[in-house]
């Protein structure tokens, strides 16, 4: 199960697993609400022959969207069935508020290479609304936590992991050694969604920055290099 926030790579990770010939990993199953998730996870592993299967879990799915009275229990139940836990988190925050803006703004989540070139349009933010999304994703955080206290897992971040595309192999082998499978080379179509340089995506990107730099997440604007969604596959 790879778990944790959208707009942290989730759907990267997805595509890269999927290169591997006894691996198949779906999406979000669970994004909209049942009546019985449980067994809706159930029918979706029973429908593939691979010789592990996965999905991606968002967090605000558990605690906001699907019925589930004790989700400390949901989750452990799963990984007492034979899941085993990624946990995957993208750290500068900034970044994460932004990446959910654009993809907001333009109503575009993803791109692939086979769908052209893309072209980068500037957004106006609403430095209100990135300081929510900020405070929004650190409460998810903590609520992440709190029900992976108990459960084992890897931790796997996007700008220590996912960002680069030189890490990808490493961290697909990371996960497949979860359950001692060999790997071969992993190549993603997915293409980044936001240039690399914050000044050229966000147009009022002085008053941000001035606006950033004034509150606690001021370590956050160190060091734009991080703002992109995907390494661009080459």
């Amino acid at each position: 199960m790879i778990f944790g926030r959208g707009r942290s790579g989730s759907t990267l990770l997805v595509n890269l697993l999927n290169n591997q010939n006894q691996v198949h990993c779906d999406y979000e199953i669970l994004h909209d609400r049942l009546l019985f998730p449980r067994s809706h996870i159930d029918l979706c592993a029973l429908r593939y022959q691979s010789m592990v299967y996965g999905f991606k879990l968002l967090s605000y799915q558990v605690r906001d969207v699907q019925p589930i009275p004790d989700p400390e229990k949901f989750l452990f139940s799963l990984n007492e069935s034979g899941y085993k836990f990624i946990y995957l988190t993208r750290i500068n925050l900034v970044d994460h508020a932004l990446s959910n803006i654009n993809a907001k703004l333009k109503q575009k989540f993803h791109h692939r290479s086979y769908e052209g070139e893309l072209e980068y349009k500037p957004i106006k933010v609403e430095i209100e609304e990135v300081f929510q999304r900020i405070q929004y994703s650190e409460e998810l955080g903590k609520y992440e936590k709190k029900l992976l206290k108990k459960i084992p897992h890897i931790s796997i971040s996007y700008e220590e992991n996912l960002l680069h595309r030189e890490c990808h192999q490493k961290t697909v082998n990371k996960v497949l050694e979860l359950f001692n499978l060999p790997s071969k080379p992993v190549r993603t179509n997915l293409v980044k969604l936001m240039p690399l340089d914050l000044s050229k995506m966000v147009e009022n990107y002085e008053e941000l920055i001035q606006a950033i730099k004034k509150s606690k997440y001021a370590h956050f604007i160190k060091d734009n290099s991080s703002n992109s969604h995907y390494s661009n596959p080459k």
